[in-house]
């Protein structure tokens, strides 16, 4: 929870920070932005930390090993990378940047997720 409250300080702070350059140098109004995301970010690693050990032993217990669980995990990684990337292309007035990002992430999303869908298909030629 502690983590949380951090988060949300940095960024209200950010943002009023932000305001007040965006008056006199809007072009630092940016990397300010991207300096808060990336604080929010390596702030929240922590937390990620207990998630990946439940991932770690619901793979140990059902036998089916990391080919099935690591896509899934890459894939919200990459959405959250996404998000953030687009979020700072947006606040800079650069929409189809964002835009750009976002199909990128997509296509990287499927890009990892080929092995699960190989796999799924694997199983269903060997059910016909």
């Amino acid at each position: 929870m502690e983590v949380l409250i951090r988060i949300a300080a940095a960024a209200l702070l950010g943002a009023l920070i932000s305001l007040l350059l965006k008056r006199r140098n809007p072009e630092l109004s940016v990397p300010l932005g991207a300096l808060i995301c990336a604080f929010a970010l390596s702030a929240s690693a922590g937390l990620i930390r207990p998630v990946l050990e439940l991932l770690r032993e619901t793979v140990a217990l059902s036998g089916l090993g990391t080919a099935y669980f690591l896509p899934v995990l890459k894939c919200v990684g990459i959405g959250l990378l996404c998000r953030a990337g687009a979020d700072l292309c947006r606040d800079a007035g650069q929409s189809a940047l964002a835009g750009a990002v976002e199909t990128g992430g997509a296509a990287a999303a499927l890009f990892v997720a080929l092995p699960l869908l190989q796999s799924l298909l694997d199983l269903l030629r060997g059910l016909l």
